[in-house]
Order: structure tokens, then sequence, then C-alpha cells
């Protein structure tokens, strides 16, 4: 939980970083793509008022949507044109600790008037987001998606992005309205019979999201951008933790009142319609009902938990706003690591690691959850998650307290 002070303090970062980000920047002969971070002055908000404090990536909430392909370079020149500085990082993306955007940590912030350009090769396929470093501008717009799409063929018809967010001026209410694509309810056009995945992102801060798929059959495929064996989610619930993404393959069916719902605990409303935008089409001759599995990306085969580092993490230790001098713990590259995380206040907070990607260990044996995440909501009992070590740098562990985005903490480790 980054703040404006920490933002600020680039004494410190010129004392963990040793070289400018600039300076350790890979070599690059593409044109890189350009993203303003901007006011958003002519927005109308949810309020129907024009809402000068909102912003955003070249004037859209969300921004511009960015995609490559796996093994593709990607360069993106962050244009700062706020009033304030800022910084942008790729959430759930491995890249090299100098382009993570961790203001103090990894890079100086980008002052107003300057730019600064994020170069990096896109090693793992999935569906992922970039969002400044503070929350509370991320709160205000500055957020967009990153799709790193697979060299294999994806057995679907149409690719589907749905970024869910609420209006900056409601964050502080109990039952906010959700945006998908920076709309209110809108039409999701797809066609009877055709197969489609859906890439849902949460950008909200401060609340998950349980959603259903009214008369449709969700297949969940991918959990924060990681292939996953498809799975029917209990109760057709699927849940997205804020920050979290997660990829479903649906049938779509030629009867109407298809949606996607935001299922409460006691009720539950649309907040996407799937429209039909024509004839029906062929289903493909060898699909088969359950969907296959994406291609999986290159993380490590197996972690050696027996021979592990073991860490612990009290998320109430955190001061506000300051980020330590000193690393959590520090590690040699390749090493495994078991990180216990405690929660000793009275609500869950939501945790986002940097640069890597963990299984969640069981709590009942010496086992991990079969999938890997980036995210991960803490609720009042300890959770422990390991992870390879294999992501030289410092590296960023920070978290927040659902609902208070502006209750949190920081904590940093490296890997030497």
């Amino acid at each position: 939980m980054l703040s404006r002070r920490h933002v600020l303090a680039l004494g410190f970062a010129a004392a963990c970083c040793g070289s400018s980000a600039a300076d350790a920047q890979p070599a690059a002969t593409a044109p890189a793509r350009v993203i303003r971070a901007q006011p958003r002055a002519s927005f109308t908000g949810a309020s129907g008022d024009a809402s000068p404090s909102l912003w955003g990536y070249e004037g859209t909430v969300p921004g511009p949507v960015l995609r490559a392909r796996r093994g593709e370079e990607l360069r993106v020149r962050l244009v700062n044109a706020l009033s304030e500085p800022t910084s942008i990082h790729w959430h759930g993306v491995r890249v090299p600790n100098v382009m993570d955007g961790v203001p103090g940590l990894t890079q100086a912030p980008v002052e107003p008037g300057a730019s600064f350009e994020y170069v990096f090769r896109a090693t793992e396929a999935g569906t992922f987001w970039y969002h400044a470093s503070l929350p509370a501008h991320v709160g205000r717009g500055l957020y967009g998606a990153l799709i790193i799409e697979e060299g294999e063929t994806i057995d679907v018809d149409r690719d589907l992005l749905l970024v869910l967010g609420a209006p900056a001026e409601t964050q502080a209410q109990a039952r906010e309205p959700v945006l998908v694509n920076g709309s209110r309810l809108p039409d999701i056009p797809v066609r009877a019979g055709e197969r489609v995945r859906l890439r849902l992102i949460n950008a909200g801060i401060q609340r998950g999201f349980s959603l259903k798929l009214a008369g449709l059959v969700p297949w969940v495929a991918a959990i924060d951008g990681q292939a996953v064996d498809p799975f029917l989610p209990h109760e057709g619930r699927i849940g997205v933790m804020p920050g979290g993404r997660i990829d479903v393959f649906a049938d779509m069916r030629s009867d109407t009142g298809a949606a996607l719902l935001l299922a409460g605990v006691r009720d539950e409303y649309p907040i996407a319609r799937f429209v039909q935008d024509g004839a029906g089409v062929q289903l493909k001759s060898k699909r088969q009902p359950q969907p296959a599995p994406l291609p999986s990306n290159p993380l490590p085969a197996r972690i050696d938990l027996k021979n592990a580092v073991k860490a612990e993490l009290n998320l109430g230790d955190a001061v506000q706003g300051d980020l330590p001098r000193a690393p959590l713990f520090a590690v040699n590259r390749g090493r495994s690591l078991s990180l216990g995380i405690h929660n000793t206040g009275a609500r869950p907070h939501v945790l986002h690691l940097h640069g890597h990607h963990f299984r969640l260990l069981d709590r009942l044996d010496d086992g991990w959850k079969p999938y890997w995440l980036d995210t991960l909501v803490v609720g009042e009992a300890v959770e422990r998650i390991a992870f390879v070590a294999d992501n030289p740098g410092r590296w960023l562990i920070e978290w927040r307290m659902l609902e208070r985005p502006d209750a949190g903490g920081a904590a940093w480790f490296a890997v030497t």
C-alpha cells in the first residue's frame, strides 16, 4: 500500500535501486506505444455531473487494451500529464525488476510532464492488467487490460474482455454500481452456438465480486492469468477478488436472457447482458462438451517445500505509508520459499505478490492447491503460500483491507 509520501522518497529509491531504471532498460527497436495519464475533465460520472477529479490513460476508463503474443517484446512509454507523480505496475506479469513500476523501490516516480519507457518481453500468456502504483490513482481511473495471447490456436469463436470496476464517486458506498468496460449494464454481442472465452478482470481496489452467468454453463479455464484444468465452479459462482482475473469458457445458447450477474448474499442482479448480433453459427465438429485446457506457461514443475526458506508476515505490523528499509527476507535465486501470512485484524485483506506466482498451501497436509496465484484474500486464519524465488531483484508484497483501500501496508523481499 504505497502512499504519496512513499512515492516522493527518492533518496530511498536511489539507495535501493543502485542505478536508474532507465539505464537498465533492454535495448529495443520497435516504436513504443504511448500511454498518457491525464485528467478526464469532460467525463460525466455516475452522478451525472462533470467529474474533473477522474483520470484515465489516454482519457478513457478503462485505458487502452494492450495486446501482445507470448514471446514478443512490449514497449510502452508512460507520459505523465497529471499534476502528481505516477508510475505503472504490470499486475501479474513477470517483468524485470526495474520494470515493475514501484516508486521508491524499483524506479523513481514519473514526475508531472516527464515520461518513462517500460520495456519487457511477454514470457507468459494470460489475462493481466496494468495500473498506477498508488491505490488512490487506481480509484480515479488509472487502469487498463493487458492481454498476452497464446501462440497456439484456442478453440473458441470469440474472445471477450470484461473489466469490472466502480465509479470513483461511489467507492465509499456499501453497494456501489458495477461498471463493465466502463459502462453500466452494457450489451455484449454474441451469436447462438458459439463458444466464448470471457476474460474477467476485477479492477476494483476494495471489493471482490461473486459472479454468475445466467442461462450459461461456465467452465473456469484460468486463474490470475495461469491455466487450470477446466472445472465447473461451485454453485455456478465465479469469485474474482480485487486485482484478480478469471478466464471462463461458455457456450452461447439461442434463448434470450443470458447475462452476467452480480451474486450477492441476498439478491442477484445483472451487470452485463449477452445479446444476439446475428444468425447462429455451426459448432466445430471436434468440439467436446468440456473445453480443453489452455496451454500452460513455463512455471516451476515443483516447489521443494522440504528445503524451503521459511518466513512470516504479519499484516498488522505495517505502518501506513512507510516501506521498511530492510527486506522482510533475502533469498538466493532459485530457492523455494514458504511464507506464512497472519491477519490479526478484524477484516479480510487482499494481498498481491510482485514478480512471482505462488501456490496456496493446503491447511490439512503438505500439499498445495492446484493453481497458481499472484493475488490472495487473507481472512482471519493464517494462510501459507510457497513459490520459487527465480526472478532477481527487490519485490513488493502489498496488502489492503477489503472495503478500506486506505488501510493496508507493504513489505519487500530481495532475490539475489
